[in-house]
Formats: C-alpha cells, sequence, structure tokens
C-alpha cells in the first residue's frame, strides 16, 4: 500500500514542492505541511529586487498561500509551528504551536525534512545592535526595506562578498546610499577564480561599492539609540548606520542530529540518490542536504533554489511509493551584478586543482551577438578543461552581454561529459541579433582545445603580473593600433602595431620569452603565430589581453 500519512517539516521551495508532486502522485495521501514562518512557498531569491523597489510588493514574491494547500491540494497547512523532535521508532513529531504555546504531535508514514539553511552569524563584539542584520526571508527583507525608507541609512557596511552581498550593494546603491563591502580575503566571490572574480570587483567599483579587501570587522559601536553607528575594522573606522551580514550560512541540521539521522562530511544531512537518510521513511531535502557533485563524485553542499525544487519533485514521487533519484549537482548558477551578468558552472580552475585535477584553461572575451548588430556587447567566457582528456570541468562567464544561455550551454555539455572538442562542434542558433556564426561558447573551446593541442601557447594576465611584479626579464609586446596605445597600456610594454611586426621584428630579442596582448586577444594570438614562425621560440600572448587585464595602465 501507498503511505498515506506524510508530514514535511519545512514549507518554503523543496518542502512545497514535495508536497504538491506528492498529492499529485497519491491524492488519498494526507500530508502536513509544518514552518515555523507565517508564509509558505515564497520567492526568498527575489528578495534584493524587492529592497531595491524593482519589486514593488513583498506579496509578489509569495507563490502559494496556505489556503492554496488547503483548498487545491487537501494539504493541512501549520504556520507559525515548530518541530521540535522526531521520533523514528513511534513515527511520530513533536510539535509547538508558536501563537499559543500548545504542544500536539503528529504521525507519519513518511517524514520529510525540508529545513533549508540558516545564517551563519558572525561572532563580532557589539553585533546585537540595532541595524545589524540578516537577508533570509521575507520579513528580514520587510525589516531591511522599512529601515531604508526611514532615510536614516547614508552609509550601509555589507560584511561577506558572496550572490546577496553583491545584489544588496546594487539594492542600496540604488536608494542612494553610501555603500562599503568588507572582505577578508583580496577578492569578492570566493568560489570563482581570482582572474574573473577581479573583473567583476573592478567593475562594482565603478558602480561606486566600495570594498574594503583583506580587511574584517572587529566590534561595532553604537549610538545613544543602541544602534550601529560606527563600525571597527582591523585596519579603519567606518561609518554605518546599517550593517548586512552576508557572511555566510549553514545547513539547518540540528533537528535531524537530535533523531539520530546522519550528516555528511560537508555539514549537512546525508543522503542516497532516492533522498533518503540512514533512518527508514525519513527523506530529506533542499538547502540541508548534501549531494553529488557531478564533476568530482564527490559529496558537495551547494544551496541553491533549481536543486531544492527538483528534489521536492524526486522525493513528492519517492514518498508515494514511486522510484525516482536525483543524479547529482553542477552548482549552476547566474547572478545579476548592476548591468553584469556573472555565472558559474562545474569547477573553478583552484577548485578543479584541489580535487586532483590536471587541468587548463582559456579566458576568451567575445560579442554576445554580431559586433555589427546594434546593443551586441562583451562577455568574458573562462573555460576549465582537464588536460589528458579534454573533458570539460567547469565555466566562469561574466559581462553585460547575454550570460545565462551560454552557461546553461556549458552546463548541459558537462551534464553529458562531453570533451572542449566536443563542445566546439555543438550546432547552436545564429541570427545577429542573437549571437555571432559561431557562437561565444563555440569559440572558447576552439582555442581551449587549440591550446590542449599545442596549437597556441596562452598566458593568464595574472600570470602577466606576477611576471612584472617578479621583475622577469621577458618583452611584454603591444600590438594594437597607435591611438589604442595612446589610450592606455601596460607599464613597460614595446609597442609594435600588429600591421607592422612582420617588418620590425628585428628589434626583438629572439632568446627572450615575450608576450604579446592586444584589446581582447584576437591580435595578441596572430602576433604570436608570427612570431613562432618566424623561429620565435618562447613566444605566448596574454588571454583577454586588455579586456581581462584588472590592474594599473598608463595613461
Amino acid at each position: 500500500m501507498k503511505p498515506k500519512r506524510i508530514v514535511i517539516i519545512g514549507a518554503v521551495a523543496s518542502g512545497t514542492k514535495t508536497a504538491a508532486k506528492a498529492k499529485r502522485e497519491n491524492p488519498d495521501a494526507e500530508i502536513t505541511l509544518i514552518t515555523e514562518e507565517a508564509e509558505i512557498s515564497y520567492a526568498s531569491c527575489g528578495t534584493p529586487y524587492f529592497i531595491s523597489d524593482m519589486i514593488k510588493n513583498s506579496h509578489s514574491l509569495i507563490i502559494r498561500e496556505p489556503d492554496y494547500f488547503r483548498k487545491m491540494l487537501n494539504v493541512d497547512v501549520l504556520t507559525e509551528h515548530r518541530a521540535e523532535s522526531i521520533d523514528p521508532e513511534t513515527k511520530r513529531v513533536e510539535i509547538t504551536n508558536l501563537k499559543t504555546n500548545e504542544s500536539l504531535t503528529l504521525d507519519y508514514d513518511r517524514l520529510v525534512l525540508a529545513v533549508g539553511s540558516i545564517p551563519n552569524l558572525p561572532d563580532f563584539e557589539g553585533v546585537g545592535y540595532g541595524n545589524i542584520l540578516t537577508l533570509h526571508n521575507i520579513p528580514s527583507a520587510m525589516q531591511i526595506k522599512s529601515l531604508i525608507r526611514q532615510k536614516k541609512v547614508k552609509d550601509a557596511l555589507i560584511v561577506g562578498g558572496g550572490f546577496i552581498a553583491l545584489e544588496m550593494a546594487e539594492s542600496l546603491i540604488t536608494h542612494g546610499i553610501n555603500t562599503r563591502l568588507i572582505i577578508r580575503r583580496g577578492q569578492i566571490l570566493s568560489n570563482f577564480d581570482k582572474d574573473i572574480a577581479l573583473l567583476v570587483q573592478n567593475y562594482i567599483k565603478t558602480k561606486g561599492v566600495q570594498i574594503l579587501e583583506e580587511d574584517e570587522v572587529r566590534e561595532f559601536k553604537a549610538d545613544a539609540e543602541g544602534n550601529v553607528a560606527n563600525v571597527i575594522t582591523k585596519k579603519q573606522t567606518v561609518p554605518a548606520e546599517f550593517v548586512l551580514l552576508a557572511t555566510s550560512i549553514r545547513p539547518n541540521i540540528q533537528l535531524a542530529k537530535r533523531a539520530g539521522i546522519e550528516i555528511g562530511q560537508t555539514g549537512a544531512i546525508q543522503v542516497n540518490k532516492k533522498l533518503e537518510t540512514n533512518i527508514p521513511d525519513i527523506y530529506a531535502v533542499g538547502d540541508c542536504v548534501e549531494t553529488m557533485h557531478l564533476i568530482t563524485g564527490k559529496p558537495a553542499w551547494i544551496p541553491l533554489a533549481t536543486t531544492s525544487n527538483k528534489h521536492g519533485r524526486v522525493a513528492g514521487i519517492n514518498i508515494t511509493g514511486g522510484n525516482d533519484t536525483f543524479p547529482g549537482i553542477l552548482g549552476t548558477f547566474v547572478v545579476k551584478v548592476f548591468d553584469w551578468s556573472v555565472a558559474k558552472t562545474g569547477l573553478s580552475e583552484k577548485e578543479a586543482i584541489k580535487n586532483g585535477f590536471d587541468t587548463e584553461s582559456i579566458i576568451v572575451p567575445s560579442n554576445d551577438k554580431a559586433h555589427y548588430y546594434p546593443g551586441s556587447k562583451r562577455i568574458i567566457v573562462k573555460l576549465i578543461t582537464e588536460k589528458r582528456n579534454g573533458l570539460l570541468l567547469g565555466a566562469e562567464i561574466v559581462g553585460d552581454g547575454v550570460v545565462d544561455k551560454r552557461i546553461d550551454v556549458v552546463a548541459s555539455a558537462m551534464t553529458g561529459r562531453a570533451t572542449v572538442e566536443q563542445l566546439s562542434k555543438y550546432d547552436l542558433s545564429y541570427a545577429p541579433p542573437y549571437s555571432s556564426p559561431m557562437d561565444p561558447v563555440i569559440t572558447a573551446a576552439n582555442v581551449l582545445h587549440n591550446k590542449l593541442k599545442g596549437k597556441i601557447n596562452s598566458i593568464s594576465a595574472m600570470e602577466v603580473k606576477d611576471k612584472i611584479d617578479r621583475k622577469d626579464d621577458f618583452i611584454l609586446l603591444d600590438v594594437r593600433t597607435k591611438p589604442e596605445y595612446n589610450s592606455g597600456y601596460i607599464e613597460g610594454c614595446i609597442h609594435i602595431p600588429l600591421n607592422d611586426l612582420s617588418s620590425k621584428m628585428d628589434q626583438l630579442d629572439k632568446s627572450k620569452e615575450i608576450v604579446t596582448y592586444c584589446g581582447v586577444g584576437l591580435r595578441a594570438s596572430n602576433a604570436h603565430r608570427i612570431l613562432k614562425n618566424a623561429g620565435f621560440q618562447d613566444a605566448k600572448f596574454m588571454e583577454g589581453s586588455m579586456a581581462a587585464w584588472v590592474y594599473k595602465i598608463i595613461k
């Protein structure tokens, strides 16, 4: 017989998705949703856009009301109720009504934990002062928006450099608030490679965001009313009438631990491909769960709404007697950062190396549409592959052009275990308003395939900067036109326009390493081929060239 009594703890994304799918699979199932919050099934990912006023009404973020589940699906919804404990032996959940403080017990045949994640609050001195907040649900978003509407916030400090931090930096700048972002390391987006993260970092600085790099909070100081007024960091003191703690989140596992459910090596709940825990008839889904990474084959915890919704569908099938599996994740995501899109799938190069892969990578700027079509914009593609067999390991794509469809193409290729050569031959759509005949992803794949085959020799902008800082004895050759060179160049370079290179290469020392650069890398690549064909043994080009150069230029 199909299990009839189903209890789901948690009712945002994965919990409500599980309930809806389970009810479709078994209309006779008696399903109860439990949540500590007053709202269910809301889009927490949309809260920064509500704060910025792009979304005017918080109610727009609510996908389904409790009454929809009660009346349309015949699912019992207990809002503002907290699950206190689970007894796997008797199959009972002890619950507290948070409005009345009454206790009640629910029996279950199948139980699903969809309890999500919680903010990982740093232990700074003074962290309890007023207007030091996190953003994790609709009430917290409304609290932040109310504070902004009072027009008492002139200066704000965001602690952290991840997705929420960047989205909220844009929201605060939109309201005319002087916004600082403090990070312990030298880069935002710690899960990105530094060369791509610094491109985003430089960009948001142009939008007015001040970044306190390699710094950290030491203490908060309050005003006479007990609200934050100043922040003392390792390096300085900055004013702030509002502080957003966007450092990190962690899986919500306390209820599971008390019930004897196994916690995985990532610190999240361990499940199998059917999303079953180690305890019979107890499942777990969403942000509280670790799952297998499709590239490493290892457990990973990458909390994303896309994963939560897919989990809910699989669990909804299985808890009603079906047999479905969740294969794993690549961690694909995209985030809006002012006018840029910032996306990643799979492993960064540093993550791939950490996981034992021998990597090769390439950075290639391209136009998202035909270069002559109005509105064509630049995106920068970084592809990472395994050197031995060309298997795609990851991609990072940023820019103000169309990024999302490119990252999805790479994610699809990686799901099918494609090589970079196979990706280079994908049959993708083309018309001038949408792409170029050679899509940016295909162009990047071709360049990387040539690199793997030894047909080209390239070096990243970061590696060039390291050479300059070490004062290596090499020639940095600018092959752009004279007007381009005059608009800004890298200190210490030699300038020979590409059109003059064949006639003037005798000015270059063949015994030295030569690195060519141009605007985006194409002419630099042509220049390094010309030099190699002329007998220069150690010629290479700078990937992405000036488009990837985030350091000082001379004007």
